[in-house]
C-alpha cells in the first residue's frame, strides 16, 4: 500500500470504530434501562478510534510498518455499511436488549476474527502496547457482552 492508501485505510478503521460507538449510542437511546452500560461501551469504542490514530502517528515516524492483510479498505467499508444498517433497523424496530446483545457480540467477534487488530506490524514498545490494549479491550467487550447476555437468560 502506498501512503495515500494507508492513510485512507486508517481513516476507514477509525470510522469503523466510530460506527460501532454510534450503534451502542443508538442502543442506549432505545434501551433506557441499560443506557449507562451502552454509553460506557460507546465511550470505549471512541477511545479505540483514538488509539488507531496514535498507531498511525507511529507509522509516520517509521516506528511501525504496515502489514498486508486480507482486510481491505472496501471490506471495512462494507462492515461499516452493515453496522449502519443495524443502526437503522434498531431505530425502526426498537430492538430489545436480547437482540442488541446478539448484534453487538456478532460485531465484536467479527472485529476480533478479521485481523483488524493485527493490521500493524509493530517495532516499538509503545505501539505494541497500544495494539495489545486494542486487542484486549475487544476481548473484554466480547466477554462483558456474553456475560450480560447470560445474566439476561437466567432472569
Amino acid at each position: 500500500m502506498n501512503d495515500i492508501q494507508v492513510k485512507e485505510f486508517i481513516q476507514v478503521l477509525q470510522q469503523y470504530e466510530l460506527s460501532i460507538a454510534a450503534l451502542y449510542e443508538t442502543f442506549a437511546n432505545i434501551l433506557p434501562s441499560s443506557k449507562d452500560t451502552w454509553l460506557k461501551f460507546s465511550k470505549e469504542e471512541r477511545l479505540h478510534a483514538k488509539w488507531i490514530n496514535v498507531l498511525h502517528s507511529h507509522m509516520k515516524g517509521e516506528i511501525i510498518s504496515f502489514e498486508q492483510t486480507n482486510m481491505t479498505t472496501q471490506a471495512t467499508k462494507t462492515s461499516i455499511s452493515y453496522i449502519e444498517s443495524q443502526i437503522d433497523k434498531a431505530k425502526e424496530s426498537q430492538v430489545d436488549l436480547k437482540q442488541a446483545l446478539i448484534i453487538a457480540i456478532d460485531i465484536e467477534r467479527s472485529l476480533l476474527e478479521s485481523a483488524f487488530l493485527r493490521v500493524f506490524q509493530l517495532k516499538g514498545s509503545k505501539g505494541k502496547k497500544i495494539q495489545s490494549k486494542l486487542f484486549e479491550a475487544t476481548k473484554a467487550h466480547i466477554k462483558g457482552l456474553i456475560e450480560w447476555q447470560a445474566n439476561i437468560r437466567k432472569a
